[in-house]
């Protein structure tokens, strides 16, 4: 016969219920208690190991001889945090149980049950922290139409947890795009069917292809320089315009565009801005040289170059922030477009959903400083679930990213999370992170993540499994390093003493 574990105590409600057990309990863990006849899921939120016999008033001296006299007679204490119903679809009671009521361990089944099976639409990314024998799974669709954030410090698993998530979805046939801010899944190690799942997307921009504003961030021409704004928006318009007659080659781009800004230099029309065209002329010179391996006149947009099934890496490792910032933008901006074009039924669009993923999110998503990836990540986070594009946002500065942003993701993954900062501006971005949930983050493991969101049935303090596909970008142990120069040393210094020798 089944045995219980505690007891319900105190003034029970439908949602938080104190127990006492003499049995060992741990925080995280889950419990079935008897809601009058019905077995209703509890999480473990708090738990503490009380002994009414040593005292805290009491010396050390006669703690010491009581702890001899009584052997171990603590018991346990703590609160629950009601579930639901796992067979009324994670229901909340209506009445709170009785005082005394029965608490039980959770069987096997029924967190089977809730936790889900590998049913085609969802992926497995662990097992619940005290439970080994539960998998964890997650739904795919909620994670691309949702969105997802992973948090923590650093290294506190978010490498690891992203890349179990990639293959799994890979695995699945999923597409994803990745802008990778230290080029750390250019060499991601994953093949599917015999094939290597990585598209590099080589990272030029055509000049034709960009908006206004995108090229006006190249030329580095400022809002409040007005006079030449007004000049470099008439003459790049004007030579779109003439390419997409056909009047202008894309080759001719650049030569078309200066042509236009020094003739209205040399015209007696504009001669009061004159000093502001030719400034327009040297920004224009000075963007083509500066930036003459990351333009291409003939490429086609990126969009076009992200292939189905395969993980599509941008490669943001050589370019600074700024245009980082820029190439993220463009291309956002571009598929969001696509995928409404498709939904649509419309020419050119993207025709499959996708997922895009963004490292270092708080840097492009910026809660102070204004970027232009910022707006586009805003869009796709309310917009992207109507025209299946997900977001994944990846950051270990947490309080550093927009709230609009975090708040529109409604799956999160938080691993540890030491920074009070951190956790409130989390706390306050979702609605579902409670204060108890919050004080578990601080006293996670590597590995160890709190998983919530519409992806999963209830909240989970989940051990995140190892990811078999690794990618670049490992701490470099100095250590080693240092080993290996002093050994190429002691070496070069080995065989120069021996030449210096040879023939005595």
């Amino acid at each position: 016969m089944e045995s219980p574990l505690g007891l319900c105590i105190g003034e029970p409600t439908n949602r938080e219920v104190e127990f006492v057990s003499s049995k060992r309990v741990q925080l995280g863990d889950y419990v079935e208690v008897d809601f009058e006849g019905e077995r209703v899921l509890a999480f473990v939120k708090e738990v503490r190991r009380v002994s009414r016999a040593l005292s805290t008033d009491l010396e050390p001296e006669e703690l010491e001889k009581l702890r001899r006299l009584t052997g171990s007679s603590s018991f346990f204490r703590g609160k629950l945090s009601v579930l639901g119903n796992p067979e009324r679809r994670m229901e909340l009671p209506r009445t709170p149980p009785e005082p005394g009521a029965y608490i039980y361990p959770a069987r096997t089944e029924t967190l089977q049950r809730v936790f889900g099976r590998d049913d085609g639409t969802k992926i497995h990314i662990g097992h619940l922290l005290t439970r080994p024998d539960v998998n964890v799974y997650l739904d795919i669709d909620s994670i691309v139409s949702r969105h997802l954030a992973i948090l923590a410090i650093t290294g506190g698993g978010k490498s690891n947890t992203a890349s179990v998530i990639l293959q799994e979805l890979l695995e699945k046939g999923g597409t994803v795009l990745v802008f990778d801010m230290h080029g750390e899944y250019v060499n991601f190690d994953l093949k599917v069917n015999g094939a290597p799942v990585v598209n590099s997307i080589r990272l030029t921009l055509n000049p034709l292809r960009l908006s206004y504003g995108e090229f006006r961030l190249f030329a580095n021409v400022d809002d409040s320089a007005y006079i030449q704004d007004r000049y470099l928006r008439k003459a790049f318009k004007e030579v779109i315009e003439e390419h997409l007659k056909g009047e202008v080659e894309a080759g001719e781009f650049w030569g078309a565009l200066l042509a236009k800004l020094k003739s209205w230099a040399e015209d007696e029309n504009y001669k009061e801005d004159r000093k502001s065209i030719t400034g327009v002329i040297n920004k224009v010179e000075d963007m083509i040289e500066v930036y003459s391996e990351l333009f291409d006149l003939y490429q086609s947009p990126i969009v076009e170059q992200i292939e189905f099934g395969r993980l599509n890496v941008i490669d943001l490792s050589h370019v600074d922030e700024r245009i980082a910032d820029i190439v993220v933008s463009h291309v956002l901006r571009g598929v969001l477009e696509a995928r409404k074009r498709s939904v649509r039924g419309e020419e050119g669009g993207l025709r499959f959903p996708l997922l895009t993923v963004l490292e270092e999110a708080h840097i492009l998503a910026s809660s102070t400083v204004n970027t232009k990836s910022r707006y586009w990540i805003s869009r796709i986070a309310r917009e992207g679930r109507k025209f299946g594009l997900g977001l994944c946002l990846i950051t270990q500065r947490p309080k550093a990213l927009d709230s609009n942003a975090l708040s529109q993701a409604n799956n999160m993954i938080i691993l540890r999370l030491v920074e009070p900062g951190d956790q409130r501006h989390v706390q306050q971005a979702s609605e579902s992170l409670s204060s108890d949930l919050v004080e578990q983050l601080p006293s996670l493991n590597v590995g160890e993540a709190l998983v919530m969101g519409k992806m999963i049935p209830i909240p989970a303090l989940v051990k995140v499994k190892i990811a078999t596909a690794k990618r670049g970008g490992n701490d470099i142990s100095a250590v080693k390093e240092w080993k290996k120069l002093m050994e190429e040393r002691e070496k070069l210094s080995s065989e120069y003493e021996d030449f210096l020798s040879f023939g005595d």
